[in-house]
């Protein structure tokens, strides 16, 4: 009798209990009681788990496939310890197969989707359970993903660690971007609040997955990158080239970037690059009533080319003017706010090129302006010629000088614009010609042309150690690695694919490797000391 008790108990525990290996548990049932739930029971199409959980942390649905996921650590090859529970009493959850014997890396990497039955009263439904690599972000809100202004909610799931990792916001967004609004996939900024003790909604600062603590940050939708590594990559050259300035400790000429998957109102929304946003905080500016002199940043949109004196006629000053745009928030604008873009735009037209020359150094930071011209000329930043550049005022003991700042690096590493092929006013793909042409940039160009500054040894200084560091050839193939390991492994960029399969997905990354390489060592052959004769190529 005892035999048979302990018998019994081990079946039992067999056909409805919790597995564990490697300290997963969830209930794993054999296939007899599937098939006795599945005769006696109804099937249903509603949706009745609305909440799977993962010690005791609610994951995020895709209703529309009826598909949880769970973010993982894809670097580390045992599974994470944890129960996976119905949060809804009524709703009894059975797993069909025993995922936690199975290699996590694999599972992670090929967007396995685990299927288990969700069981409640004489009711049931089948649920899948999909693993990535990524971190998770969901926004919820009563708005469609078209809607150029929101709120709602945003909630956030860490994949590296289960230990405070999940936790929601107050949400406030707006899409963002020029040419990349166009396209279904939008980009957003996202705004985070919280409510204080007294009822009020205030700003609540978080640092993202290793990003800089803030409120502020950038979803960048990467949609006409069939890579999608463009953006995060040229942020991670440029950190390496020119984001830091010794005399100013504080500042990030720069950006930083992680990858995430995006959900939207319950709905899948594909692979996003979580971004810090270049503002005031990162560029470390003096604000109004701070210690020292107003300082301000302004981003270039398109500039319509009006000189500085046309400029200076206006007589209404606003945040925006002629294509470009004041960044921040500032008691009243007026002519002395926007005095030292103007100076700016001065000296680049001036006409004399002695006297360009001359004021080179009191207007810009030489090496700042060779670090942004050598910096495009290598991840050939078409689209950030005269777009898509913060121009950075910053107080020095000379007086104001500019620095600049790149942003949305879509357009590089070969992708230009290409005849559109559909509704869209154009599309993207890559042109081989690119490789062998100059990046004409204006203000660089001519201080080379003028050795302004010893622009040219600048040059040939900047390039011997950036190829002997984030240009190096075994840098970049890194770099590329990571970044697709990242994408690719996670599981992201093959759902991405799925999601929006208009958008570009699948280039070749080892043809991208040997690309950049080509064009690392064709600078190779004018940066080191012929850097006078690489203006006389040709561009479009």
């Amino acid at each position: 009798m005892v035999n048979l008790i302990l018998l019994m108990g081990v079946v039992g525990g067999m056909t409805y209990g919790p597995l564990r290996k490697g300290e997963v548990s969830y209930a794993l049932a054999e296939q007899q009681r599937l098939e006795e739930v599945r005769q006696s029971c109804e099937r249903t199409a509603d949706n009745i788990l609305t909440d799977l959980r993962f010690n005791q942390v609610s994951l995020v649905q895709d209703t529309a496939t009826a598909t949880f996921y769970l973010p993982l650590n894809m670097e580390e090859k045992a599974w994470e310890p944890g129960e996976f529970t119905s949060g809804q009493p009524d709703v009894e959850l059975l797993f069909e197969r025993a995922f936690a014997q199975e290699d996590k890396q694999t599972a992670i990497r090929e967007g396995t989707r685990y299927e288990f039955l969700a069981v409640q009263g004489n009711r049931y439904r089948s649920y899948y359970l999909v693993f990535t690599g990524l971190p998770i972000v969901s926004i919820e809100t009563t708005e469609t993903a078209e809607t150029e202004i929101f709120g709602g909610t945003v909630r956030f799931w860490d994949a590296d660690t289960k230990y405070d990792w999940a936790y929601s916001n107050i949400l406030e967004a707006h899409i963002r971007g020029n040419t990349s609004r166009l396209y279904p996939k939008k980009g957003y900024k996202l705004t985070l609040k919280k409510q204080d003790r007294e009822g009020n909604v205030v700003k609540d600062q978080r640092a993202l997955f290793g990003l800089r603590e803030d409120d502020e940050y950038i979803l960048t939708a990467m949609y006409t990158d069939s890579l999608k590594i463009r953006d995060n990559l040229c942020a991670q050259i440029w950190e390496g080239m020119g984001a830091k300035k010794e005399e100013f400790p504080d500042m990030r000429l720069g950006t930083r970037g992680t990858y995430v998957e995006l959900f939207f109102n319950g709905e899948y929304w594909g692979l996003y690059l979580l971004m810090e946003p270049v503002d005031s905080k990162q560029l470390d500016l003096n604000k109004e009533g701070g210690k020292g002199p107003v300082e301000y940043a302004y981003k270039s949109s398109i500039p319509g080319g009006s000189t500085a004196e046309e400029l200076s006629l206006n007589t209404q000053w606003g945040e925006e003017l002629d294509g470009y745009k004041l960044k921040g928030s500032y008691g009243e604008i007026t002519q002395e706010t926007w005095q030292p873009l103007l100076d700016y735009i001065g000296w680049k037209n001036e006409e004399e090129d002695p006297v360009f020359a001359k004021k080179a150094e009191e207007m810009v930071d030489p090496d700042n302006m060779m670090q942004m011209w050598t910096y495009l000329q290598a991840v050939m930043g078409i689209d950030n010629r005269v777009k898509n550049m913060y121009y950075v005022t910053k107080y020095t003991k000379d007086g104001y000088r500019m620095y600049l700042a790149p942003w949305d690096m879509d357009l590089t590493l070969g992708d230009t614009l290409q005849d559109s092929r559909d509704e869209y006013p154009w599309d993207v793909g890559q042109n081989p010609l690119i490789y062998r042409e100059r990046i004409n940039f204006e203000p660089g160009d001519r201080m080379i042309w003028t050795d302004a500054a010893d622009a040219r040894d600048r040059v040939t200084s900047i390039w011997e150690k950036a190829r002997q560091g984030v240009l190096s050839k075994e840098s970049l193939i890194s770099a590329v690695d990571v970044l697709r390991h990242q994408v690719q492994d996670s599981g992201a960029l093959a759902r991405d694919g799925f999601r929006w399969p208009r958008s570009k997905h699948g280039e070749d990354y080892e043809k991208l490797k040997t690309l950049l390489c080509y064009r690392m060592e064709l600078l190779d052959t004018y940066f080191y000391g012929n850097v006078e004769e690489y203006l006389e190529l040709g561009y479009q």
